[in-house]
């Protein structure tokens, strides 16, 4: 929450020059979990006319549905006739945005209007269109210091130091996914399983690392087991450069690639098993 997350300083002093003089469109980017959202928000003050969030199929907000055409229909409806004052409209994880939607937005972007202002949020801005980023002023959200991180885990009421140590480990810098986690002690378990699997993966025995893979035949879970390897292999590798392992977050981030392009999930994960030797 606004009171909760905080902003490394330098990325402070940005956010409030940028909330003083707005530009017409503003991309905001950073990490998964960096409080792109709170930032836009912070930026936007109380002139917010409408937040506009991935949805799902039922219309359900979800961070891994799409933002649609009628999306954008519906803001080009509410940004007409909204000239007198300052008028701020939010695209949250705006690179959700379907091709159709980019470019039905990109015409918003094209006709200005007076006091009119667009936010965009993207941990993912390569995904958008070329001519939509030409047209946004770009500003990174930097991630919080370590310090900012204890002080933040303070304030959440972290006071377990197995769990303080595996939300570093997870969120370090990332206020967002900090705050999600501490409050969602389920998940934050949950997290840990996959991290647990992810430690063995790289470490044990193929037959282990078989056992691992035919139980991830989720897209997404079998990418958070990925995306985990990683983080741990680069953890790793920053205290003890190895070839070994160098070698090993290759094959894995090719993997996660392909299963990012709907490769289907256990004939890839068991490739990876035979590569990972």
């Amino acid at each position: 929450m606004m009171s909760t997350l905080l902003f490394e300083s330098t990325t402070k002093q940005q956010l409030d020059a940028l909330a003083a003089d707005l530009p017409q469109s503003t991309l905001l980017t950073g990490a998964d979990g960096a409080g792109l959202l709170t930032a836009a928000k912070y930026a936007a003050g109380v002139n917010i006319a409408a937040i506009i969030q991935p949805t799902d199929k039922d219309g359900a907000v979800a961070p891994a549905g799409s933002i649609k055409l009628d999306a954008i229909r519906q803001l080009r409806r509410q940004a007409r006739g909204r000239a007198a004052t300052r008028t701020i409209f939010i695209i949250d994880d705006a690179d959700r945005m379907n091709h159709r939607a980019q470019n039905a937005f990109l015409k918003l972007l094209e006709e200005p209007t007076p006091h009119i202002h667009f936010i965009l949020t993207s941990h993912k801005p390569h995904l958008l269109l070329a001519t939509i980023l030409s047209r946004v002023e770009r500003f990174s959200i930097r991630p919080i210091s370590l310090h900012q991180t204890h002080q933040l885990l303070k304030q959440l009421g972290v006071d377990d130091p197995r769990i303080e140590q595996q939300l570093l480990f997870l969120a370090s810098g990332k206020p967002a996914a900090l705050t999600q986690l501490a409050r969602e002690p389920v998940n934050l378990e949950k997290i840990g399983n996959i991290v647990r699997d992810a430690q063995q993966f790289i470490r044990g025995s193929n037959y282990q690392r078989s056992v691992i893979a035919m139980r991830y035949t989720d897209r997404q879970a079998a990418q958070q087991l990925l995306s985990y390897c990683l983080a741990i292999i680069t953890h790793t590798l920053h205290r003890n450069p190895s070839r070994s392992l160098i070698h090993k977050s290759e094959h894995i981030a090719d993997a996660y690639g392909r299963i990012a392009a709907n490769g289907n999930v256990r004939l890839q994960l068991v490739a990876l098993t035979l590569l990972m030797v």
